[in-house]
């Protein structure tokens, strides 16, 4: 008999946990339908930048994750820059993104514009998957 009400316990918390991931997902998407100067995205950087990213042995790394920082934003276009160093994996890029953006150095010199339905698409396609706004 006990087994019941920690199995409906455990039942309840899942469904809070798969209710609040889709709210968060949502919040996320909206941030990426009205972007801001400012905003930072863990992303595929591989998939963005014309430039390729290596590893501190300068091996190269495909795909490259990390984060991209959106510089300038208009009606119709967003422009991001690269953070300046890559990871092999997307965990390392959301991390850097829930961590201390100061100590993140992005790279000035490519200016990536990208129309507002390609970033969307981008989000949806899971090659840009997180968002932060600080």
């Amino acid at each position: 008999m006990p087994r019941r009400p920690i199995r409906m316990l455990a039942i309840a918390v899942l469904c809070c946990a798969v209710f609040l991931a889709g709210c968060s997902g949502k919040a996320d998407r909206a941030l990426v339908e009205a972007p801001a100067v400012g905003d930072l995205y863990a992303a595929e950087l591989s998939t963005f930048s014309d430039y390729g990213f290596t590893d501190e042995d300068e091996n190269e790394i495909e795909p490259a994750y990390g984060l991209l920082k959106v510089i300038a934003v208009d009606a119709a276009d967003v422009v991001v820059i690269t953070e300046n160093a890559a990871s092999a994996t997307r965990a390392s890029a959301t991390s850097d993104l829930r961590g201390d953006p100061a100590g993140i150095e992005f790279d000035d010199s490519e200016r990536i514009g990208i129309s507002r339905a390609d970033l969307l698409k981008a989000w949806d396609d899971r090659l840009l998957f997180g968002v932060r706004r600080p």
